[in-house]
């Protein structure tokens, strides 16, 4: 994400040895001929590796954004992955598919435009402060770090490893341990992902007790890579930071509303995506499911990288562009209600084409908001994608990943609410298509 890699320069200065580019997914693999991939991506982003990727064709979004469908090999991904990461000073950047088809159904089919502007009728509302006031103080900074710890222990949690099929198991199982039995929770493994490798996501259901149809969901990727390694599924790639901070924060968002007794009015569905640095694939799979059974979600949040903040940044970025302008206010509003009092501070910017699994629900037309860690894509820790993203080099801590969970507490009361009192039910009969 950032372009200078200072500290990994410090590190090099220092006579710490940083792996030098390996062989790819594929070729670790043995495979002699890789499959292909149809990626699309923006034009911009194109023409910075255009040398590389010459069987490419221009599309236009719906909101007039110009974009390339890219057919290539799937184990040159990682091209395009590093110059996001190294040139564009971002993560994300593209949607990979596994057939022309696919990506061509994708583009025509994309409803972002539709939800930029879009509300719920009736509207976000901020009236629970009962039940989300108290939760506040129940966030536990030691809970979040451990869960970093656990899930950077894993040697990767590459999609395409047995370790990264391990630790979505791991999720599901501490997710489900968080419910202690409440018949109303359950937990599954999504496998319906033919881009996927061997891991599925995670999904946490909590049945709504007054509008169960109406979905309100909260996630983050669980898979990890190492794009020095040119995203070999064997190298060590621990993630701390992207994203084990993401489903930490998760798990204690859970972890405290479910020591609350928190019974929602609306589903709720607490997600870790697999595959993500890849394309985005655990979320479009799910995404693809959703729309397939008319699945009415109302809000989703999303948290990539929660425990950097650079020096004199803000604690909590909101991701401006490819999200829905009215689920980002409300996102603003709440925080002003109820971080702003802690002494927490906020600021906003964009993050480009496809950057994170909110990009998968907006381009379906589902309102989805990206809070992120403080200074901004530009301003993002320095060591992601490498063998040292380590709890260690974030100072040992999570406590910049407290604030977020402070925050999803928040989206969760107020948006899922806690009663069953008919002025809480703000979307009336859900966020439906015009």
């Amino acid at each position: 994400m950032r372009a200078s890699h200072s500290f990994r320069a410090a590190l090099l200065a220092a006579g710490v040895a940083i792996p030098a580019l390996a062989c790819n997914v594929a070729c670790a693999a043995g495979d002699e001929t890789p499959a292909s991939a149809f990626i699309v991506t923006a034009q911009q982003t194109w023409q910075g590796v255009s040398g590389s990727f010459r069987d490419a064709v221009p599309r236009v979004d719906r909101a007039g954004n110009a974009l390339m469908l890219i057919e290539t090999r799937r184990d040159r991904i990682d091209l395009l992955a590093r110059h996001v990461h190294a040139t564009e000073h971002r993560c994300g950047g593209f949607f990979a598919f596994a057939s022309r088809a696919e990506a061509e159904t994708f583009l025509a089919s994309d409803r972002a435009q539709d939800v930029y502007a879009r509300e719920p009728r009736g509207g976000y509302t901020i009236d629970n402060p009962a039940t989300v006031q108290p939760w506040l103080a129940q966030v536990s900074e030691p809970n979040i770090r451990a869960t970093i710890t656990h899930l950077e222990s894993y040697h990767t949690r590459h999609y395409a490893s047995p370790t990264g099929s391990e630790a979505a198991g791991w999720i599901r199982d501490t997710w489900l341990a968080l419910a202690n039995g409440r018949s109303d929770v359950s937990a599954s493994l999504f496998t319906n992902c033919n881009d996927c490798g061997n891991q599925p996501s995670v999904i946490l259901t909590i049945e709504g007790t007054t509008w169960p149809s109406e979905v309100v969901v909260l996630g983050g990727h669980l898979d990890s890579i190492n794009w020095d390694a040119s995203g070999n599924s064997s190298a060590r790639a621990p993630g701390a930071d992207d994203d084990a901070s993401g489903i930490a924060t998760l798990t204690e968002i859970l972890r405290v509303a479910m020591d609350s007794g928190f019974r929602p009015q609306r589903t709720v569905k607490f997600m870790a995506y697999a595959a993500e640095e890849v394309g985005l694939n655990g979320s479009q799979a799910i995404v693809s499911s959703f729309q397939a059974d008319s699945v009415n979600v109302v809000g989703v949040l999303q948290l990539d990288m929660t425990n950097y903040r650079a020096p004199g940044q803000a604690d909590i970025e909101i991701i401006t562009d490819y999200t829905n302008a009215g689920l980002n206010s409300y996102i603003g509003t709440l925080f002003d209600a109820y971080l702003q009092p802690l002494g927490r501070t906020r600021s906003s910017s964009p993050c480009g084409y496809g950057c994170s699994d909110h990009a998968s629900w907006t381009a379906a037309g589902y309102p989805s908001a990206f809070a992120f860690e403080g200074g901004g894509i530009n301003h993002s820790f320095d060591l992601i994608h490498s063998a040292f993203d380590l709890i260690q080099n974030m100072g040992n801590t999570a406590d910049r990943s407290v604030p977020f969970a402070q925050l999803g507490l928040a989206f969760l009361g107020e948006v899922a609410k806690g009663t069953t009192a008919s002025s809480d039910l703000i979307f009336e009969h859900g966020f439906e298509a015009d």
